[in-house]
């Protein structure tokens, strides 16, 4: 199992952890802050990875390990201003896949209809950053348009605060780029006591059998989440 993360964060988590990782580089196409963010950079389906083609051909050695396993499918048309950064950003929830469905890439519509995934329309152009999915049928999320469309689904859901998640270069960060569950457990960029919601929090994740490893102490950080590959 690889772990693919930001390169702000990437030795700590691999001296925590032991985990192999790859470290993304920063792209200078995104706003600085959420330059090296996986749920920016990285969308996975099945058997296939997406990311921008210019920012692969200046970080070939980054996707080598990926393409040992993976399909490397490249997109374009990336560009500082919202919506056009998003075009990866997608939850991706069992065989669904919540979106701002205009602003995604078309690769990545077109492979997840191929794959059975249902596509649910979301304001939330941030899908990936806003929710932390914990398992196939649970979720924990700070937007309320995607809360409803996820209870829509039968997917359990819990609605959390925009408060108490630091991401340098805004007012706060989001509750999707906190960290990232693999195997049940919930690697987490910082202390999940420091939330404003954590007795919510953990009581929601014990629900879902799963537990919290902390990477870093003190507040909670947003990295832009893992993608465990």
């Amino acid at each position: 199992m690889t772990a693919v993360l930001s390169s702000l964060i990437s030795d700590e988590f691999s001296r925590k952890t032991n985990i192999e990782v790859i470290a993304l580089k920063p792209y200078d196409l995104l706003d600085a802050p959420v330059g090296t963010h996986a749920d920016m950079l990285i969308c996975k389906i099945e058997d296939t990875v997406f990311t921008f083609k210019d920012y692969y051909y200046n970080n070939v050695e980054l996707f080598l390990k990926i393409k040992e396993k993976y399909k490397v499918v490249l997109v374009e048309g990336c560009k500082r201003e919202y919506p056009h950064d998003v075009k990866l950003n997608v939850l991706l929830v069992g065989k669904n896949l919540f979106g701002r469905l205009d602003s995604v890439a078309c690769e990545v519509l077109e492979c997840a209809k191929e794959n059975g995934y249902k596509l649910i329309n979301v304001k939330q152009g941030y899908a990936a950053c806003s929710c932390l999915a914990i398992n196939e049928n649970a979720v924990i999320t700070s937007d309320i348009g995607i809360y409803n469309a996820l209870r829509k689904e039968s997917i359990k859901a819990l609605l959390v605060s925009t408060e108490s998640i630091t991401l340098s270069g805004y007012n706060c960060g989001f509750i999707g780029g906190s960290g990232g569950v693999f195997d049940n457990v919930l690697y987490i960029f910082g202390d999940i006591k420091s939330h404003i919601d954590c007795d919510r929090i953990t009581h929601f994740l014990k629900s879902e059998n799963c537990t919290v490893f902390s990477i870093l102490g003190g507040g909670v950080y947003d990295f832009g989440g893992i993608k465990f590959l």
